[in-house]
């Protein structure tokens, strides 16, 4: 006697209308995924192709699905259940809105533009219309760098370009300088600890105060035959002072060949180590911009194809109370500058022996 077999149990997916059954398999795809109709097909919602084609025009007709075009063929991507739900709710005006907003993308919209494509005639209107669009949560209002002045919109889940916003060194259309000068100090304290060295030892001023006695003295006799009082040589500080690092030692370079200089990719993972960025999102072209900036502003210099070091200088000391400005050894000392410098040499015509410019110099310095 055969056993008389249950009625066969629907299953999940039948509960599920085809049309239910192609939006879940496109929304488990990444977002703004763009489908061909043999994206589609190779789902195996339908084996008729006839069927897909309703089962799609049935999900535009909901506006579930946005059509577009590629190459002059059809192709789509979904949109979220509950802007759809909103799209269906909306009068005809407000939705043209939203669409020739939604046909942006990433550039946004001049209201300007907006009106004119819409055919809207009424700027009231169109404001209201907007203000609504916004209090739902659909689209927002941006300010365009290259016009401020100007409202542009866009979608609300939707990040504008950088052509219109900035990047990330802007805020709200405007340069943010808070931002640019807290990531500039970072990478100037990253970079100076990477790409220079301490000098561990402090200078024995000592020894050299009594060398430049003994320079000094020797110079007296040759020209008086009588010696001279020597001046107090501390009693003089040195009119610059060199840059020192954190640890307040002067800072000397890396030695020849150094090849492990701070670099763009280095200097951008330190960054994003520090915490500082929070919620921002730093790419490194976006931080290249600010190492040609600070290379500009004489901040930074580059070393070799990719590398970058601190820009070393040398800090004034004010004497009686008048800041005297910034400088640096070699455009000071009189070498530098010295029309007879190629025969300057020891025992020749000129030498630094004999040089009243190069003795006054020292005497103001050392």
């Amino acid at each position: 006697m055969a056993t008389p077999q249950s009625p066969t149990m629907p299953t999940k997916a039948s509960n599920i209308s085809k049309l239910d059954q192609l939006y879940e398999k496109c929304a488990a795809q990444p977002p703004d995924t763009v489908f061909h109709q043999r994206d589609l097909a190779d789902m195996q919602v339908t084996d008729d192709s006839n069927g897909l084609l309703l089962i799609i025009q049935q999900m535009v007709a909901s506006w579930l699905m946005l059509t577009l075009q590629w190459d002059g063929a059809p192709c789509w991507r979904i949109r979220p259940r509950e802007v759809a739900a909103a799209l269906r709710s909306m009068a005809k005006d407000e939705r043209e809105i939203y669409l020739a907003i939604e046909a942006t993308g990433t550039q946004a919209i001049w209201t300007k533009s907006l009106k004119s494509r819409t055919g809207q005639t009424s700027q009231a209107v169109l404001n209201k219309t907007l203000k609504h669009l916004e209090a739902k949560g659909l689209v927002k209002c941006i300010s365009n760098i290259k016009f401020p002045t100007r409202k542009y919109y866009i979608l609300t889940g939707l990040e504008a370009s950088e052509d219109i916003v900035g990047g990330p060194w802007h805020g709200d259309g405007e340069l943010d300088l808070d931002l640019i000068d807290a990531i500039s100090e970072i990478v100037v304290r990253y970079v100076e600890k990477e790409s220079w060295v301490e000098q561990k030892s402090a200078v024995n001023r000592l020894a050299l105060a009594k060398k430049r006695a003994a320079v000094l003295k020797a110079q007296d006799i040759a020209a008086s035959n009588e010696p001279e009082s020597i001046p107090d040589i501390e009693s003089t500080p040195p009119l610059f002072r060199p840059y020192l690092g954190q640890h307040s030692f002067p800072l000397i370079p890396q030695p020849a060949g150094y090849k492990h200089y701070p670099t763009c990719a280095s200097i951008l993972d330190h960054i994003v180590g520090s915490g500082l960025l929070n919620n921002l999102t730093l790419q490194e072209p976006d931080l290249q911009q600010l190492l040609d900036n600070m290379v500009f502003d004489g901040k930074l210099e580059r070393m070799g194809a990719m590398g970058y070091r601190t820009v070393r200088g040398a800090s004034a000391d004010a004497r009686g109370g008048d800041d005297i400005g910034i400088g640096n050894g070699f455009t000071e000392a009189p070498c530098g500058r010295c029309p007879v410098f190629s025969i300057c040499e020891e025992g020749g015509p000129v030498n630094a022996t004999s040089c009243v410019y190069f003795t006054d110099w020292l005497s103001r310095n050392i």
